[in-house]
């Protein structure tokens, strides 16, 4: 993989991760304590972050430097978690359980255990 496909792989990985987290470049910037322009600049493919960016912008969205790394385009358990949670944040506590159980008879029927 030539630096041209890791820098629009990476920054594909990071606008994904950070849509995940609900948090605009500019808050992402803020909180990791970057420019939102180089945020931009960085999710555009056009630089790759410095390990320090990296840790931070990693820190900032609570997952590991791998996770913004891996290419592989496969999605793992902690990756849909990861989307379910942020899906479900701001959903009362309530309602919350009325979806797990609607998840719970889609994965049923996905299994076709209906």
């Amino acid at each position: 993989m030539d630096k041209k496909a890791i820098q629009i792989n990476f920054g594909n990985n990071l606008k994904k991760y950070r849509s995940l987290s609900g948090k605009s470049q500019e808050e992402l910037a803020f909180e990791a304590e970057i420019s939102s322009v180089y945020l931009g600049i960085i999710e555009r493919g056009e630089r790759c972050p410095t390990i320090d960016t990296l840790l931070k912008i990693s820190a900032v969205l609570k997952i590991s430097p791998s996770r913004l790394l891996d290419f592989s385009g496969e999605i793992d358990d902690t990756e849909a978690c990861y989307a379910i949670k942020y899906a479900l944040r701001d959903i009362p506590d309530k309602d919350k359980m009325r979806l797990i159980a609607v998840f719970e008879q889609l994965v049923r029927i996905y299994k076709g255990d209906f």
